[in-house]
């Protein structure tokens, strides 16, 4: 079984280069290979049908809103194309809101509601081609396809997926629509409605698709893969192309700014398993072991203790691992295997990682200059390695004097939900009397973080359908206000049928409590923008978990230490609050020593 493994990984090698890669995979291909297939069996009557049926519509006499939509269609054969291809492109039975959004957005519309109501029309005067039925019950309308491609094109496009990573490079970001793959195009900003001409630290990003990795054959061939929800066989050709190469990921930023690299099979935004498939591709000697005996800790889920307690633990092991019950199984072995390499002098790929001890709190702390909160969360030494959710637990619990007693379990996802104003979750987690201490509790450790909550909350501008602000690089956050919302469609050429359509509406709204989770996951961002900028070794991250080798483990909690004294000291607060509301916001912090603090600190990230 390797063996053959190995033999296809060979032939893929040689038969396809990145651009042969990006077209093979790429879903862009869809309906160019739905339309071959059918360029060779397409029936002339139907095709002759529908372009007759879609003349007609397009020529007819409408109410004044209708014949402005009718106005922006695409040709006839554009038309024709995009019923085709999305009818065609699944054999199953749907509900007529799914190919009429996609058809009606192919043939020139620019909105939801336009979009799908179009498509309907669309699709009702073409039902009585053979392409397909409208089929109309009681509680629904349904399309259900007549015409069947071959087996052979389904088979093609079933190979089409998200993109693998790069076999070479990727093109660097030059503006906000040009970057990253050779075929295909797509905007820097991660989803639909996002994309905007702001600028955007296109630095950063290629700074990080310069980063070449290659795949652990090791940890491919001994370790089973967790994703059960992965097709095992299209990862199985995807890494048979890749091993044994160099490779590199596309890197794109969500509308607050946080850095995503693309990918499904391989991404370093993986599970635990994908994580430990991926090693440097500039293997590093690592001088320093015992960066690597806190690695190996972490993996075992030690990362609450002190440096020199993790490194304690390791030495008492006499490499005796038993890694069956360890938080991090896979990644704990591959960082043994690369322990022993380095005890052997030999360089290694393997990475290690910190997290952020609730970067959210962290940031809320040197946007406000508190202490408290920043005690609370290792931004102040206090010898020791805090846990903000053992510590909400413990004082919980003092308050409630051994009466509904909590665990660090309880309060952890209540703490995280609280800064991004959710009630639900706290009442769900808590009775009435637990829920009180709880707010207590918070008040009395976070005082920067619940000023600055309510701060934020005050700056929602209700009558407007974007927020945007600018972060201390220049880079443009700006977040569209979005809101599902519900409507009825009446299709005039379906004896005016109705449905409701359910699509996300960007428009004003009351509901403030996404601005601080915006405003903080911004800052992120920043922070780590700051880090790749700033590193002179191969650097990536997931939000705030770095990874790099453990050669540089100092440095990275140096950088990070560095940046946040900085944005402690800097005006960042008053400069967003200031751009949200047109006018100029003093903000006074609770003090202005925490860069000192920070300086000293060791545990922001662990």
């Amino acid at each position: 079984m390797i063996v053959c493994f190995f033999i296809k990984y060979e032939d893929s090698k040689m038969e396809m280069n990145q651009l042969q890669t990006e077209k093979f995979y790429s879903k862009t291909n869809t309906n160019s290979i739905i339309m071959d297939d059918l360029n060779s069996a397409l029936p002339l009557q139907m095709y002759m049908d529908i372009s007759t049926a879609i003349t007609k519509y397009r020529t007819g006499e409408y109410y004044n809103s209708k014949m402005v939509r009718i106005t922006k269609l695409a040709t006839t054969e554009k038309i024709i194309r995009a019923i085709f291809c999305n009818i065609l492109l699944t054999d199953r039975q749907r509900p007529i809101q799914d190919p009429a959004t996609a058809i009606g957005f192919a043939v020139g519309m620019d909105n939801p509601v336009d979009a799908v109501k179009t498509g309907a029309e669309l699709l009702a005067v073409t039902a009585d081609t053979d392409l397909f039925d409208i089929l109309m019950y009681s509680d629904g309308t349904e399309i259900k396809p007549k015409l069947i491609i071959e087996d052979s094109t389904r088979n093609k496009l079933n190979t089409l997926q998200f993109l693998p990573p790069c076999k070479e490079q990727p093109q660097d970001w030059i503006n906000n629509t040009t970057g990253g793959w050779l075929f295909e195009h797509k905007s820097v900003l991660l989803g639909n409605g996002n994309h905007h001409e702001g600028y955007q630290a296109l630095d950063a990003l290629n700074a990080l698709q310069s980063v070449p990795w290659t795949i652990d054959a090791d940890v491919l061939i001994n370790e089973k893969d967790t994703n059960t929800n992965m097709n095992q066989e299209q990862f199985l050709t995807i890494a048979s192309e890749y091993i044994g190469s160099d490779f590199y990921f596309v890197w794109r930023y969500d509308k607050r700014g946080r850095s995503y690299s693309s990918g499904y099979d391989l991404n370093i935004q993986s599970n635990e398993y994908g994580k430990a498939l991926l090693s440097l591709s500039n293997q590093v000697h690592v001088t320093n072991v015992d960066n690597l005996k806190i690695a190996i800790a972490n993996h075992a889920g030690h990362d609450k203790m002190t440096w020199s307690d993790r490194i304690d633990w390791f030495d008492k092991q006499n490499d005796q691992f038993e890694t069956a019950d360890w938080d991090e199984p896979i990644l704990g072995r591959k960082a043994i295997n690369a322990y022993q390499d380095t005890i052997n002098g030999e360089s290694t790929g393997y990475v290690m990682s910190l997290d952020a001890t609730a970067s959210g709190l962290q940031i809320m702390s040197a946007l406000t200059g508190c202490i408290k909160t920043a005690k609370a969360c290792n931004m102040v030494n206090t010898g020791r390695r805090e846990d903000i959710y053992e510590m909400i637990a413990e004082d919980m619990n003092s308050r409630l004097k051994g009466k509904y007693g909590v665990t660090r379990k309880d309060v952890k996802k209540p703490i995280m939900t609280h800064y991004y104003n959710s009630k639900v979750i706290p009442e769900e987690a808590f009775n009435e009397e637990q829920l009180e201490v709880f707010y207590t509790s918070l008040n009395s450790k976070f005082e920067g973080a619940e000023l600055l909550m309510e701060t934020i909350n005050d700056f929602w501008n209700s009558s407007s359908d974007v927020h945007t602000w600018t972060l201390p690089d220049g880079h443009v956050a700006r977040v569209p206000v979005v809101e599902m919302a519900d409507t009825r469609i009446e299709v005039d050429e379906l004896e005016h049928r109705t449905f409701t359509y359910r699509y996300a509406k960007q428009q004003p709204s009351n509901n403030y409590k996404s601005l601080v989770a915006n405003i903080v996951h911004s800052v992120d961002g920043y922070i780590a923008r700051e880090m790749v900028r700033r590193s002179t070794f191969d650097l990536v991250h997931v939000h705030d978990c770095f990874v790099f080798s453990p050669e540089y483990m100092q440095d990275v909690s140096q950088l990070y230490r560095l940046i946040m004294a900085e944005i402690a000291d800097s005006n960042l607060l008053s400069d967003i609050l200031t751009e949200l509301r047109g006018e100029y916001i003093e903000v006074n912090k609770l003090t202005n020593t925490l860069s000192t603090e920070i300086a000293k600190s060791e545990y922001m990230l662990s």
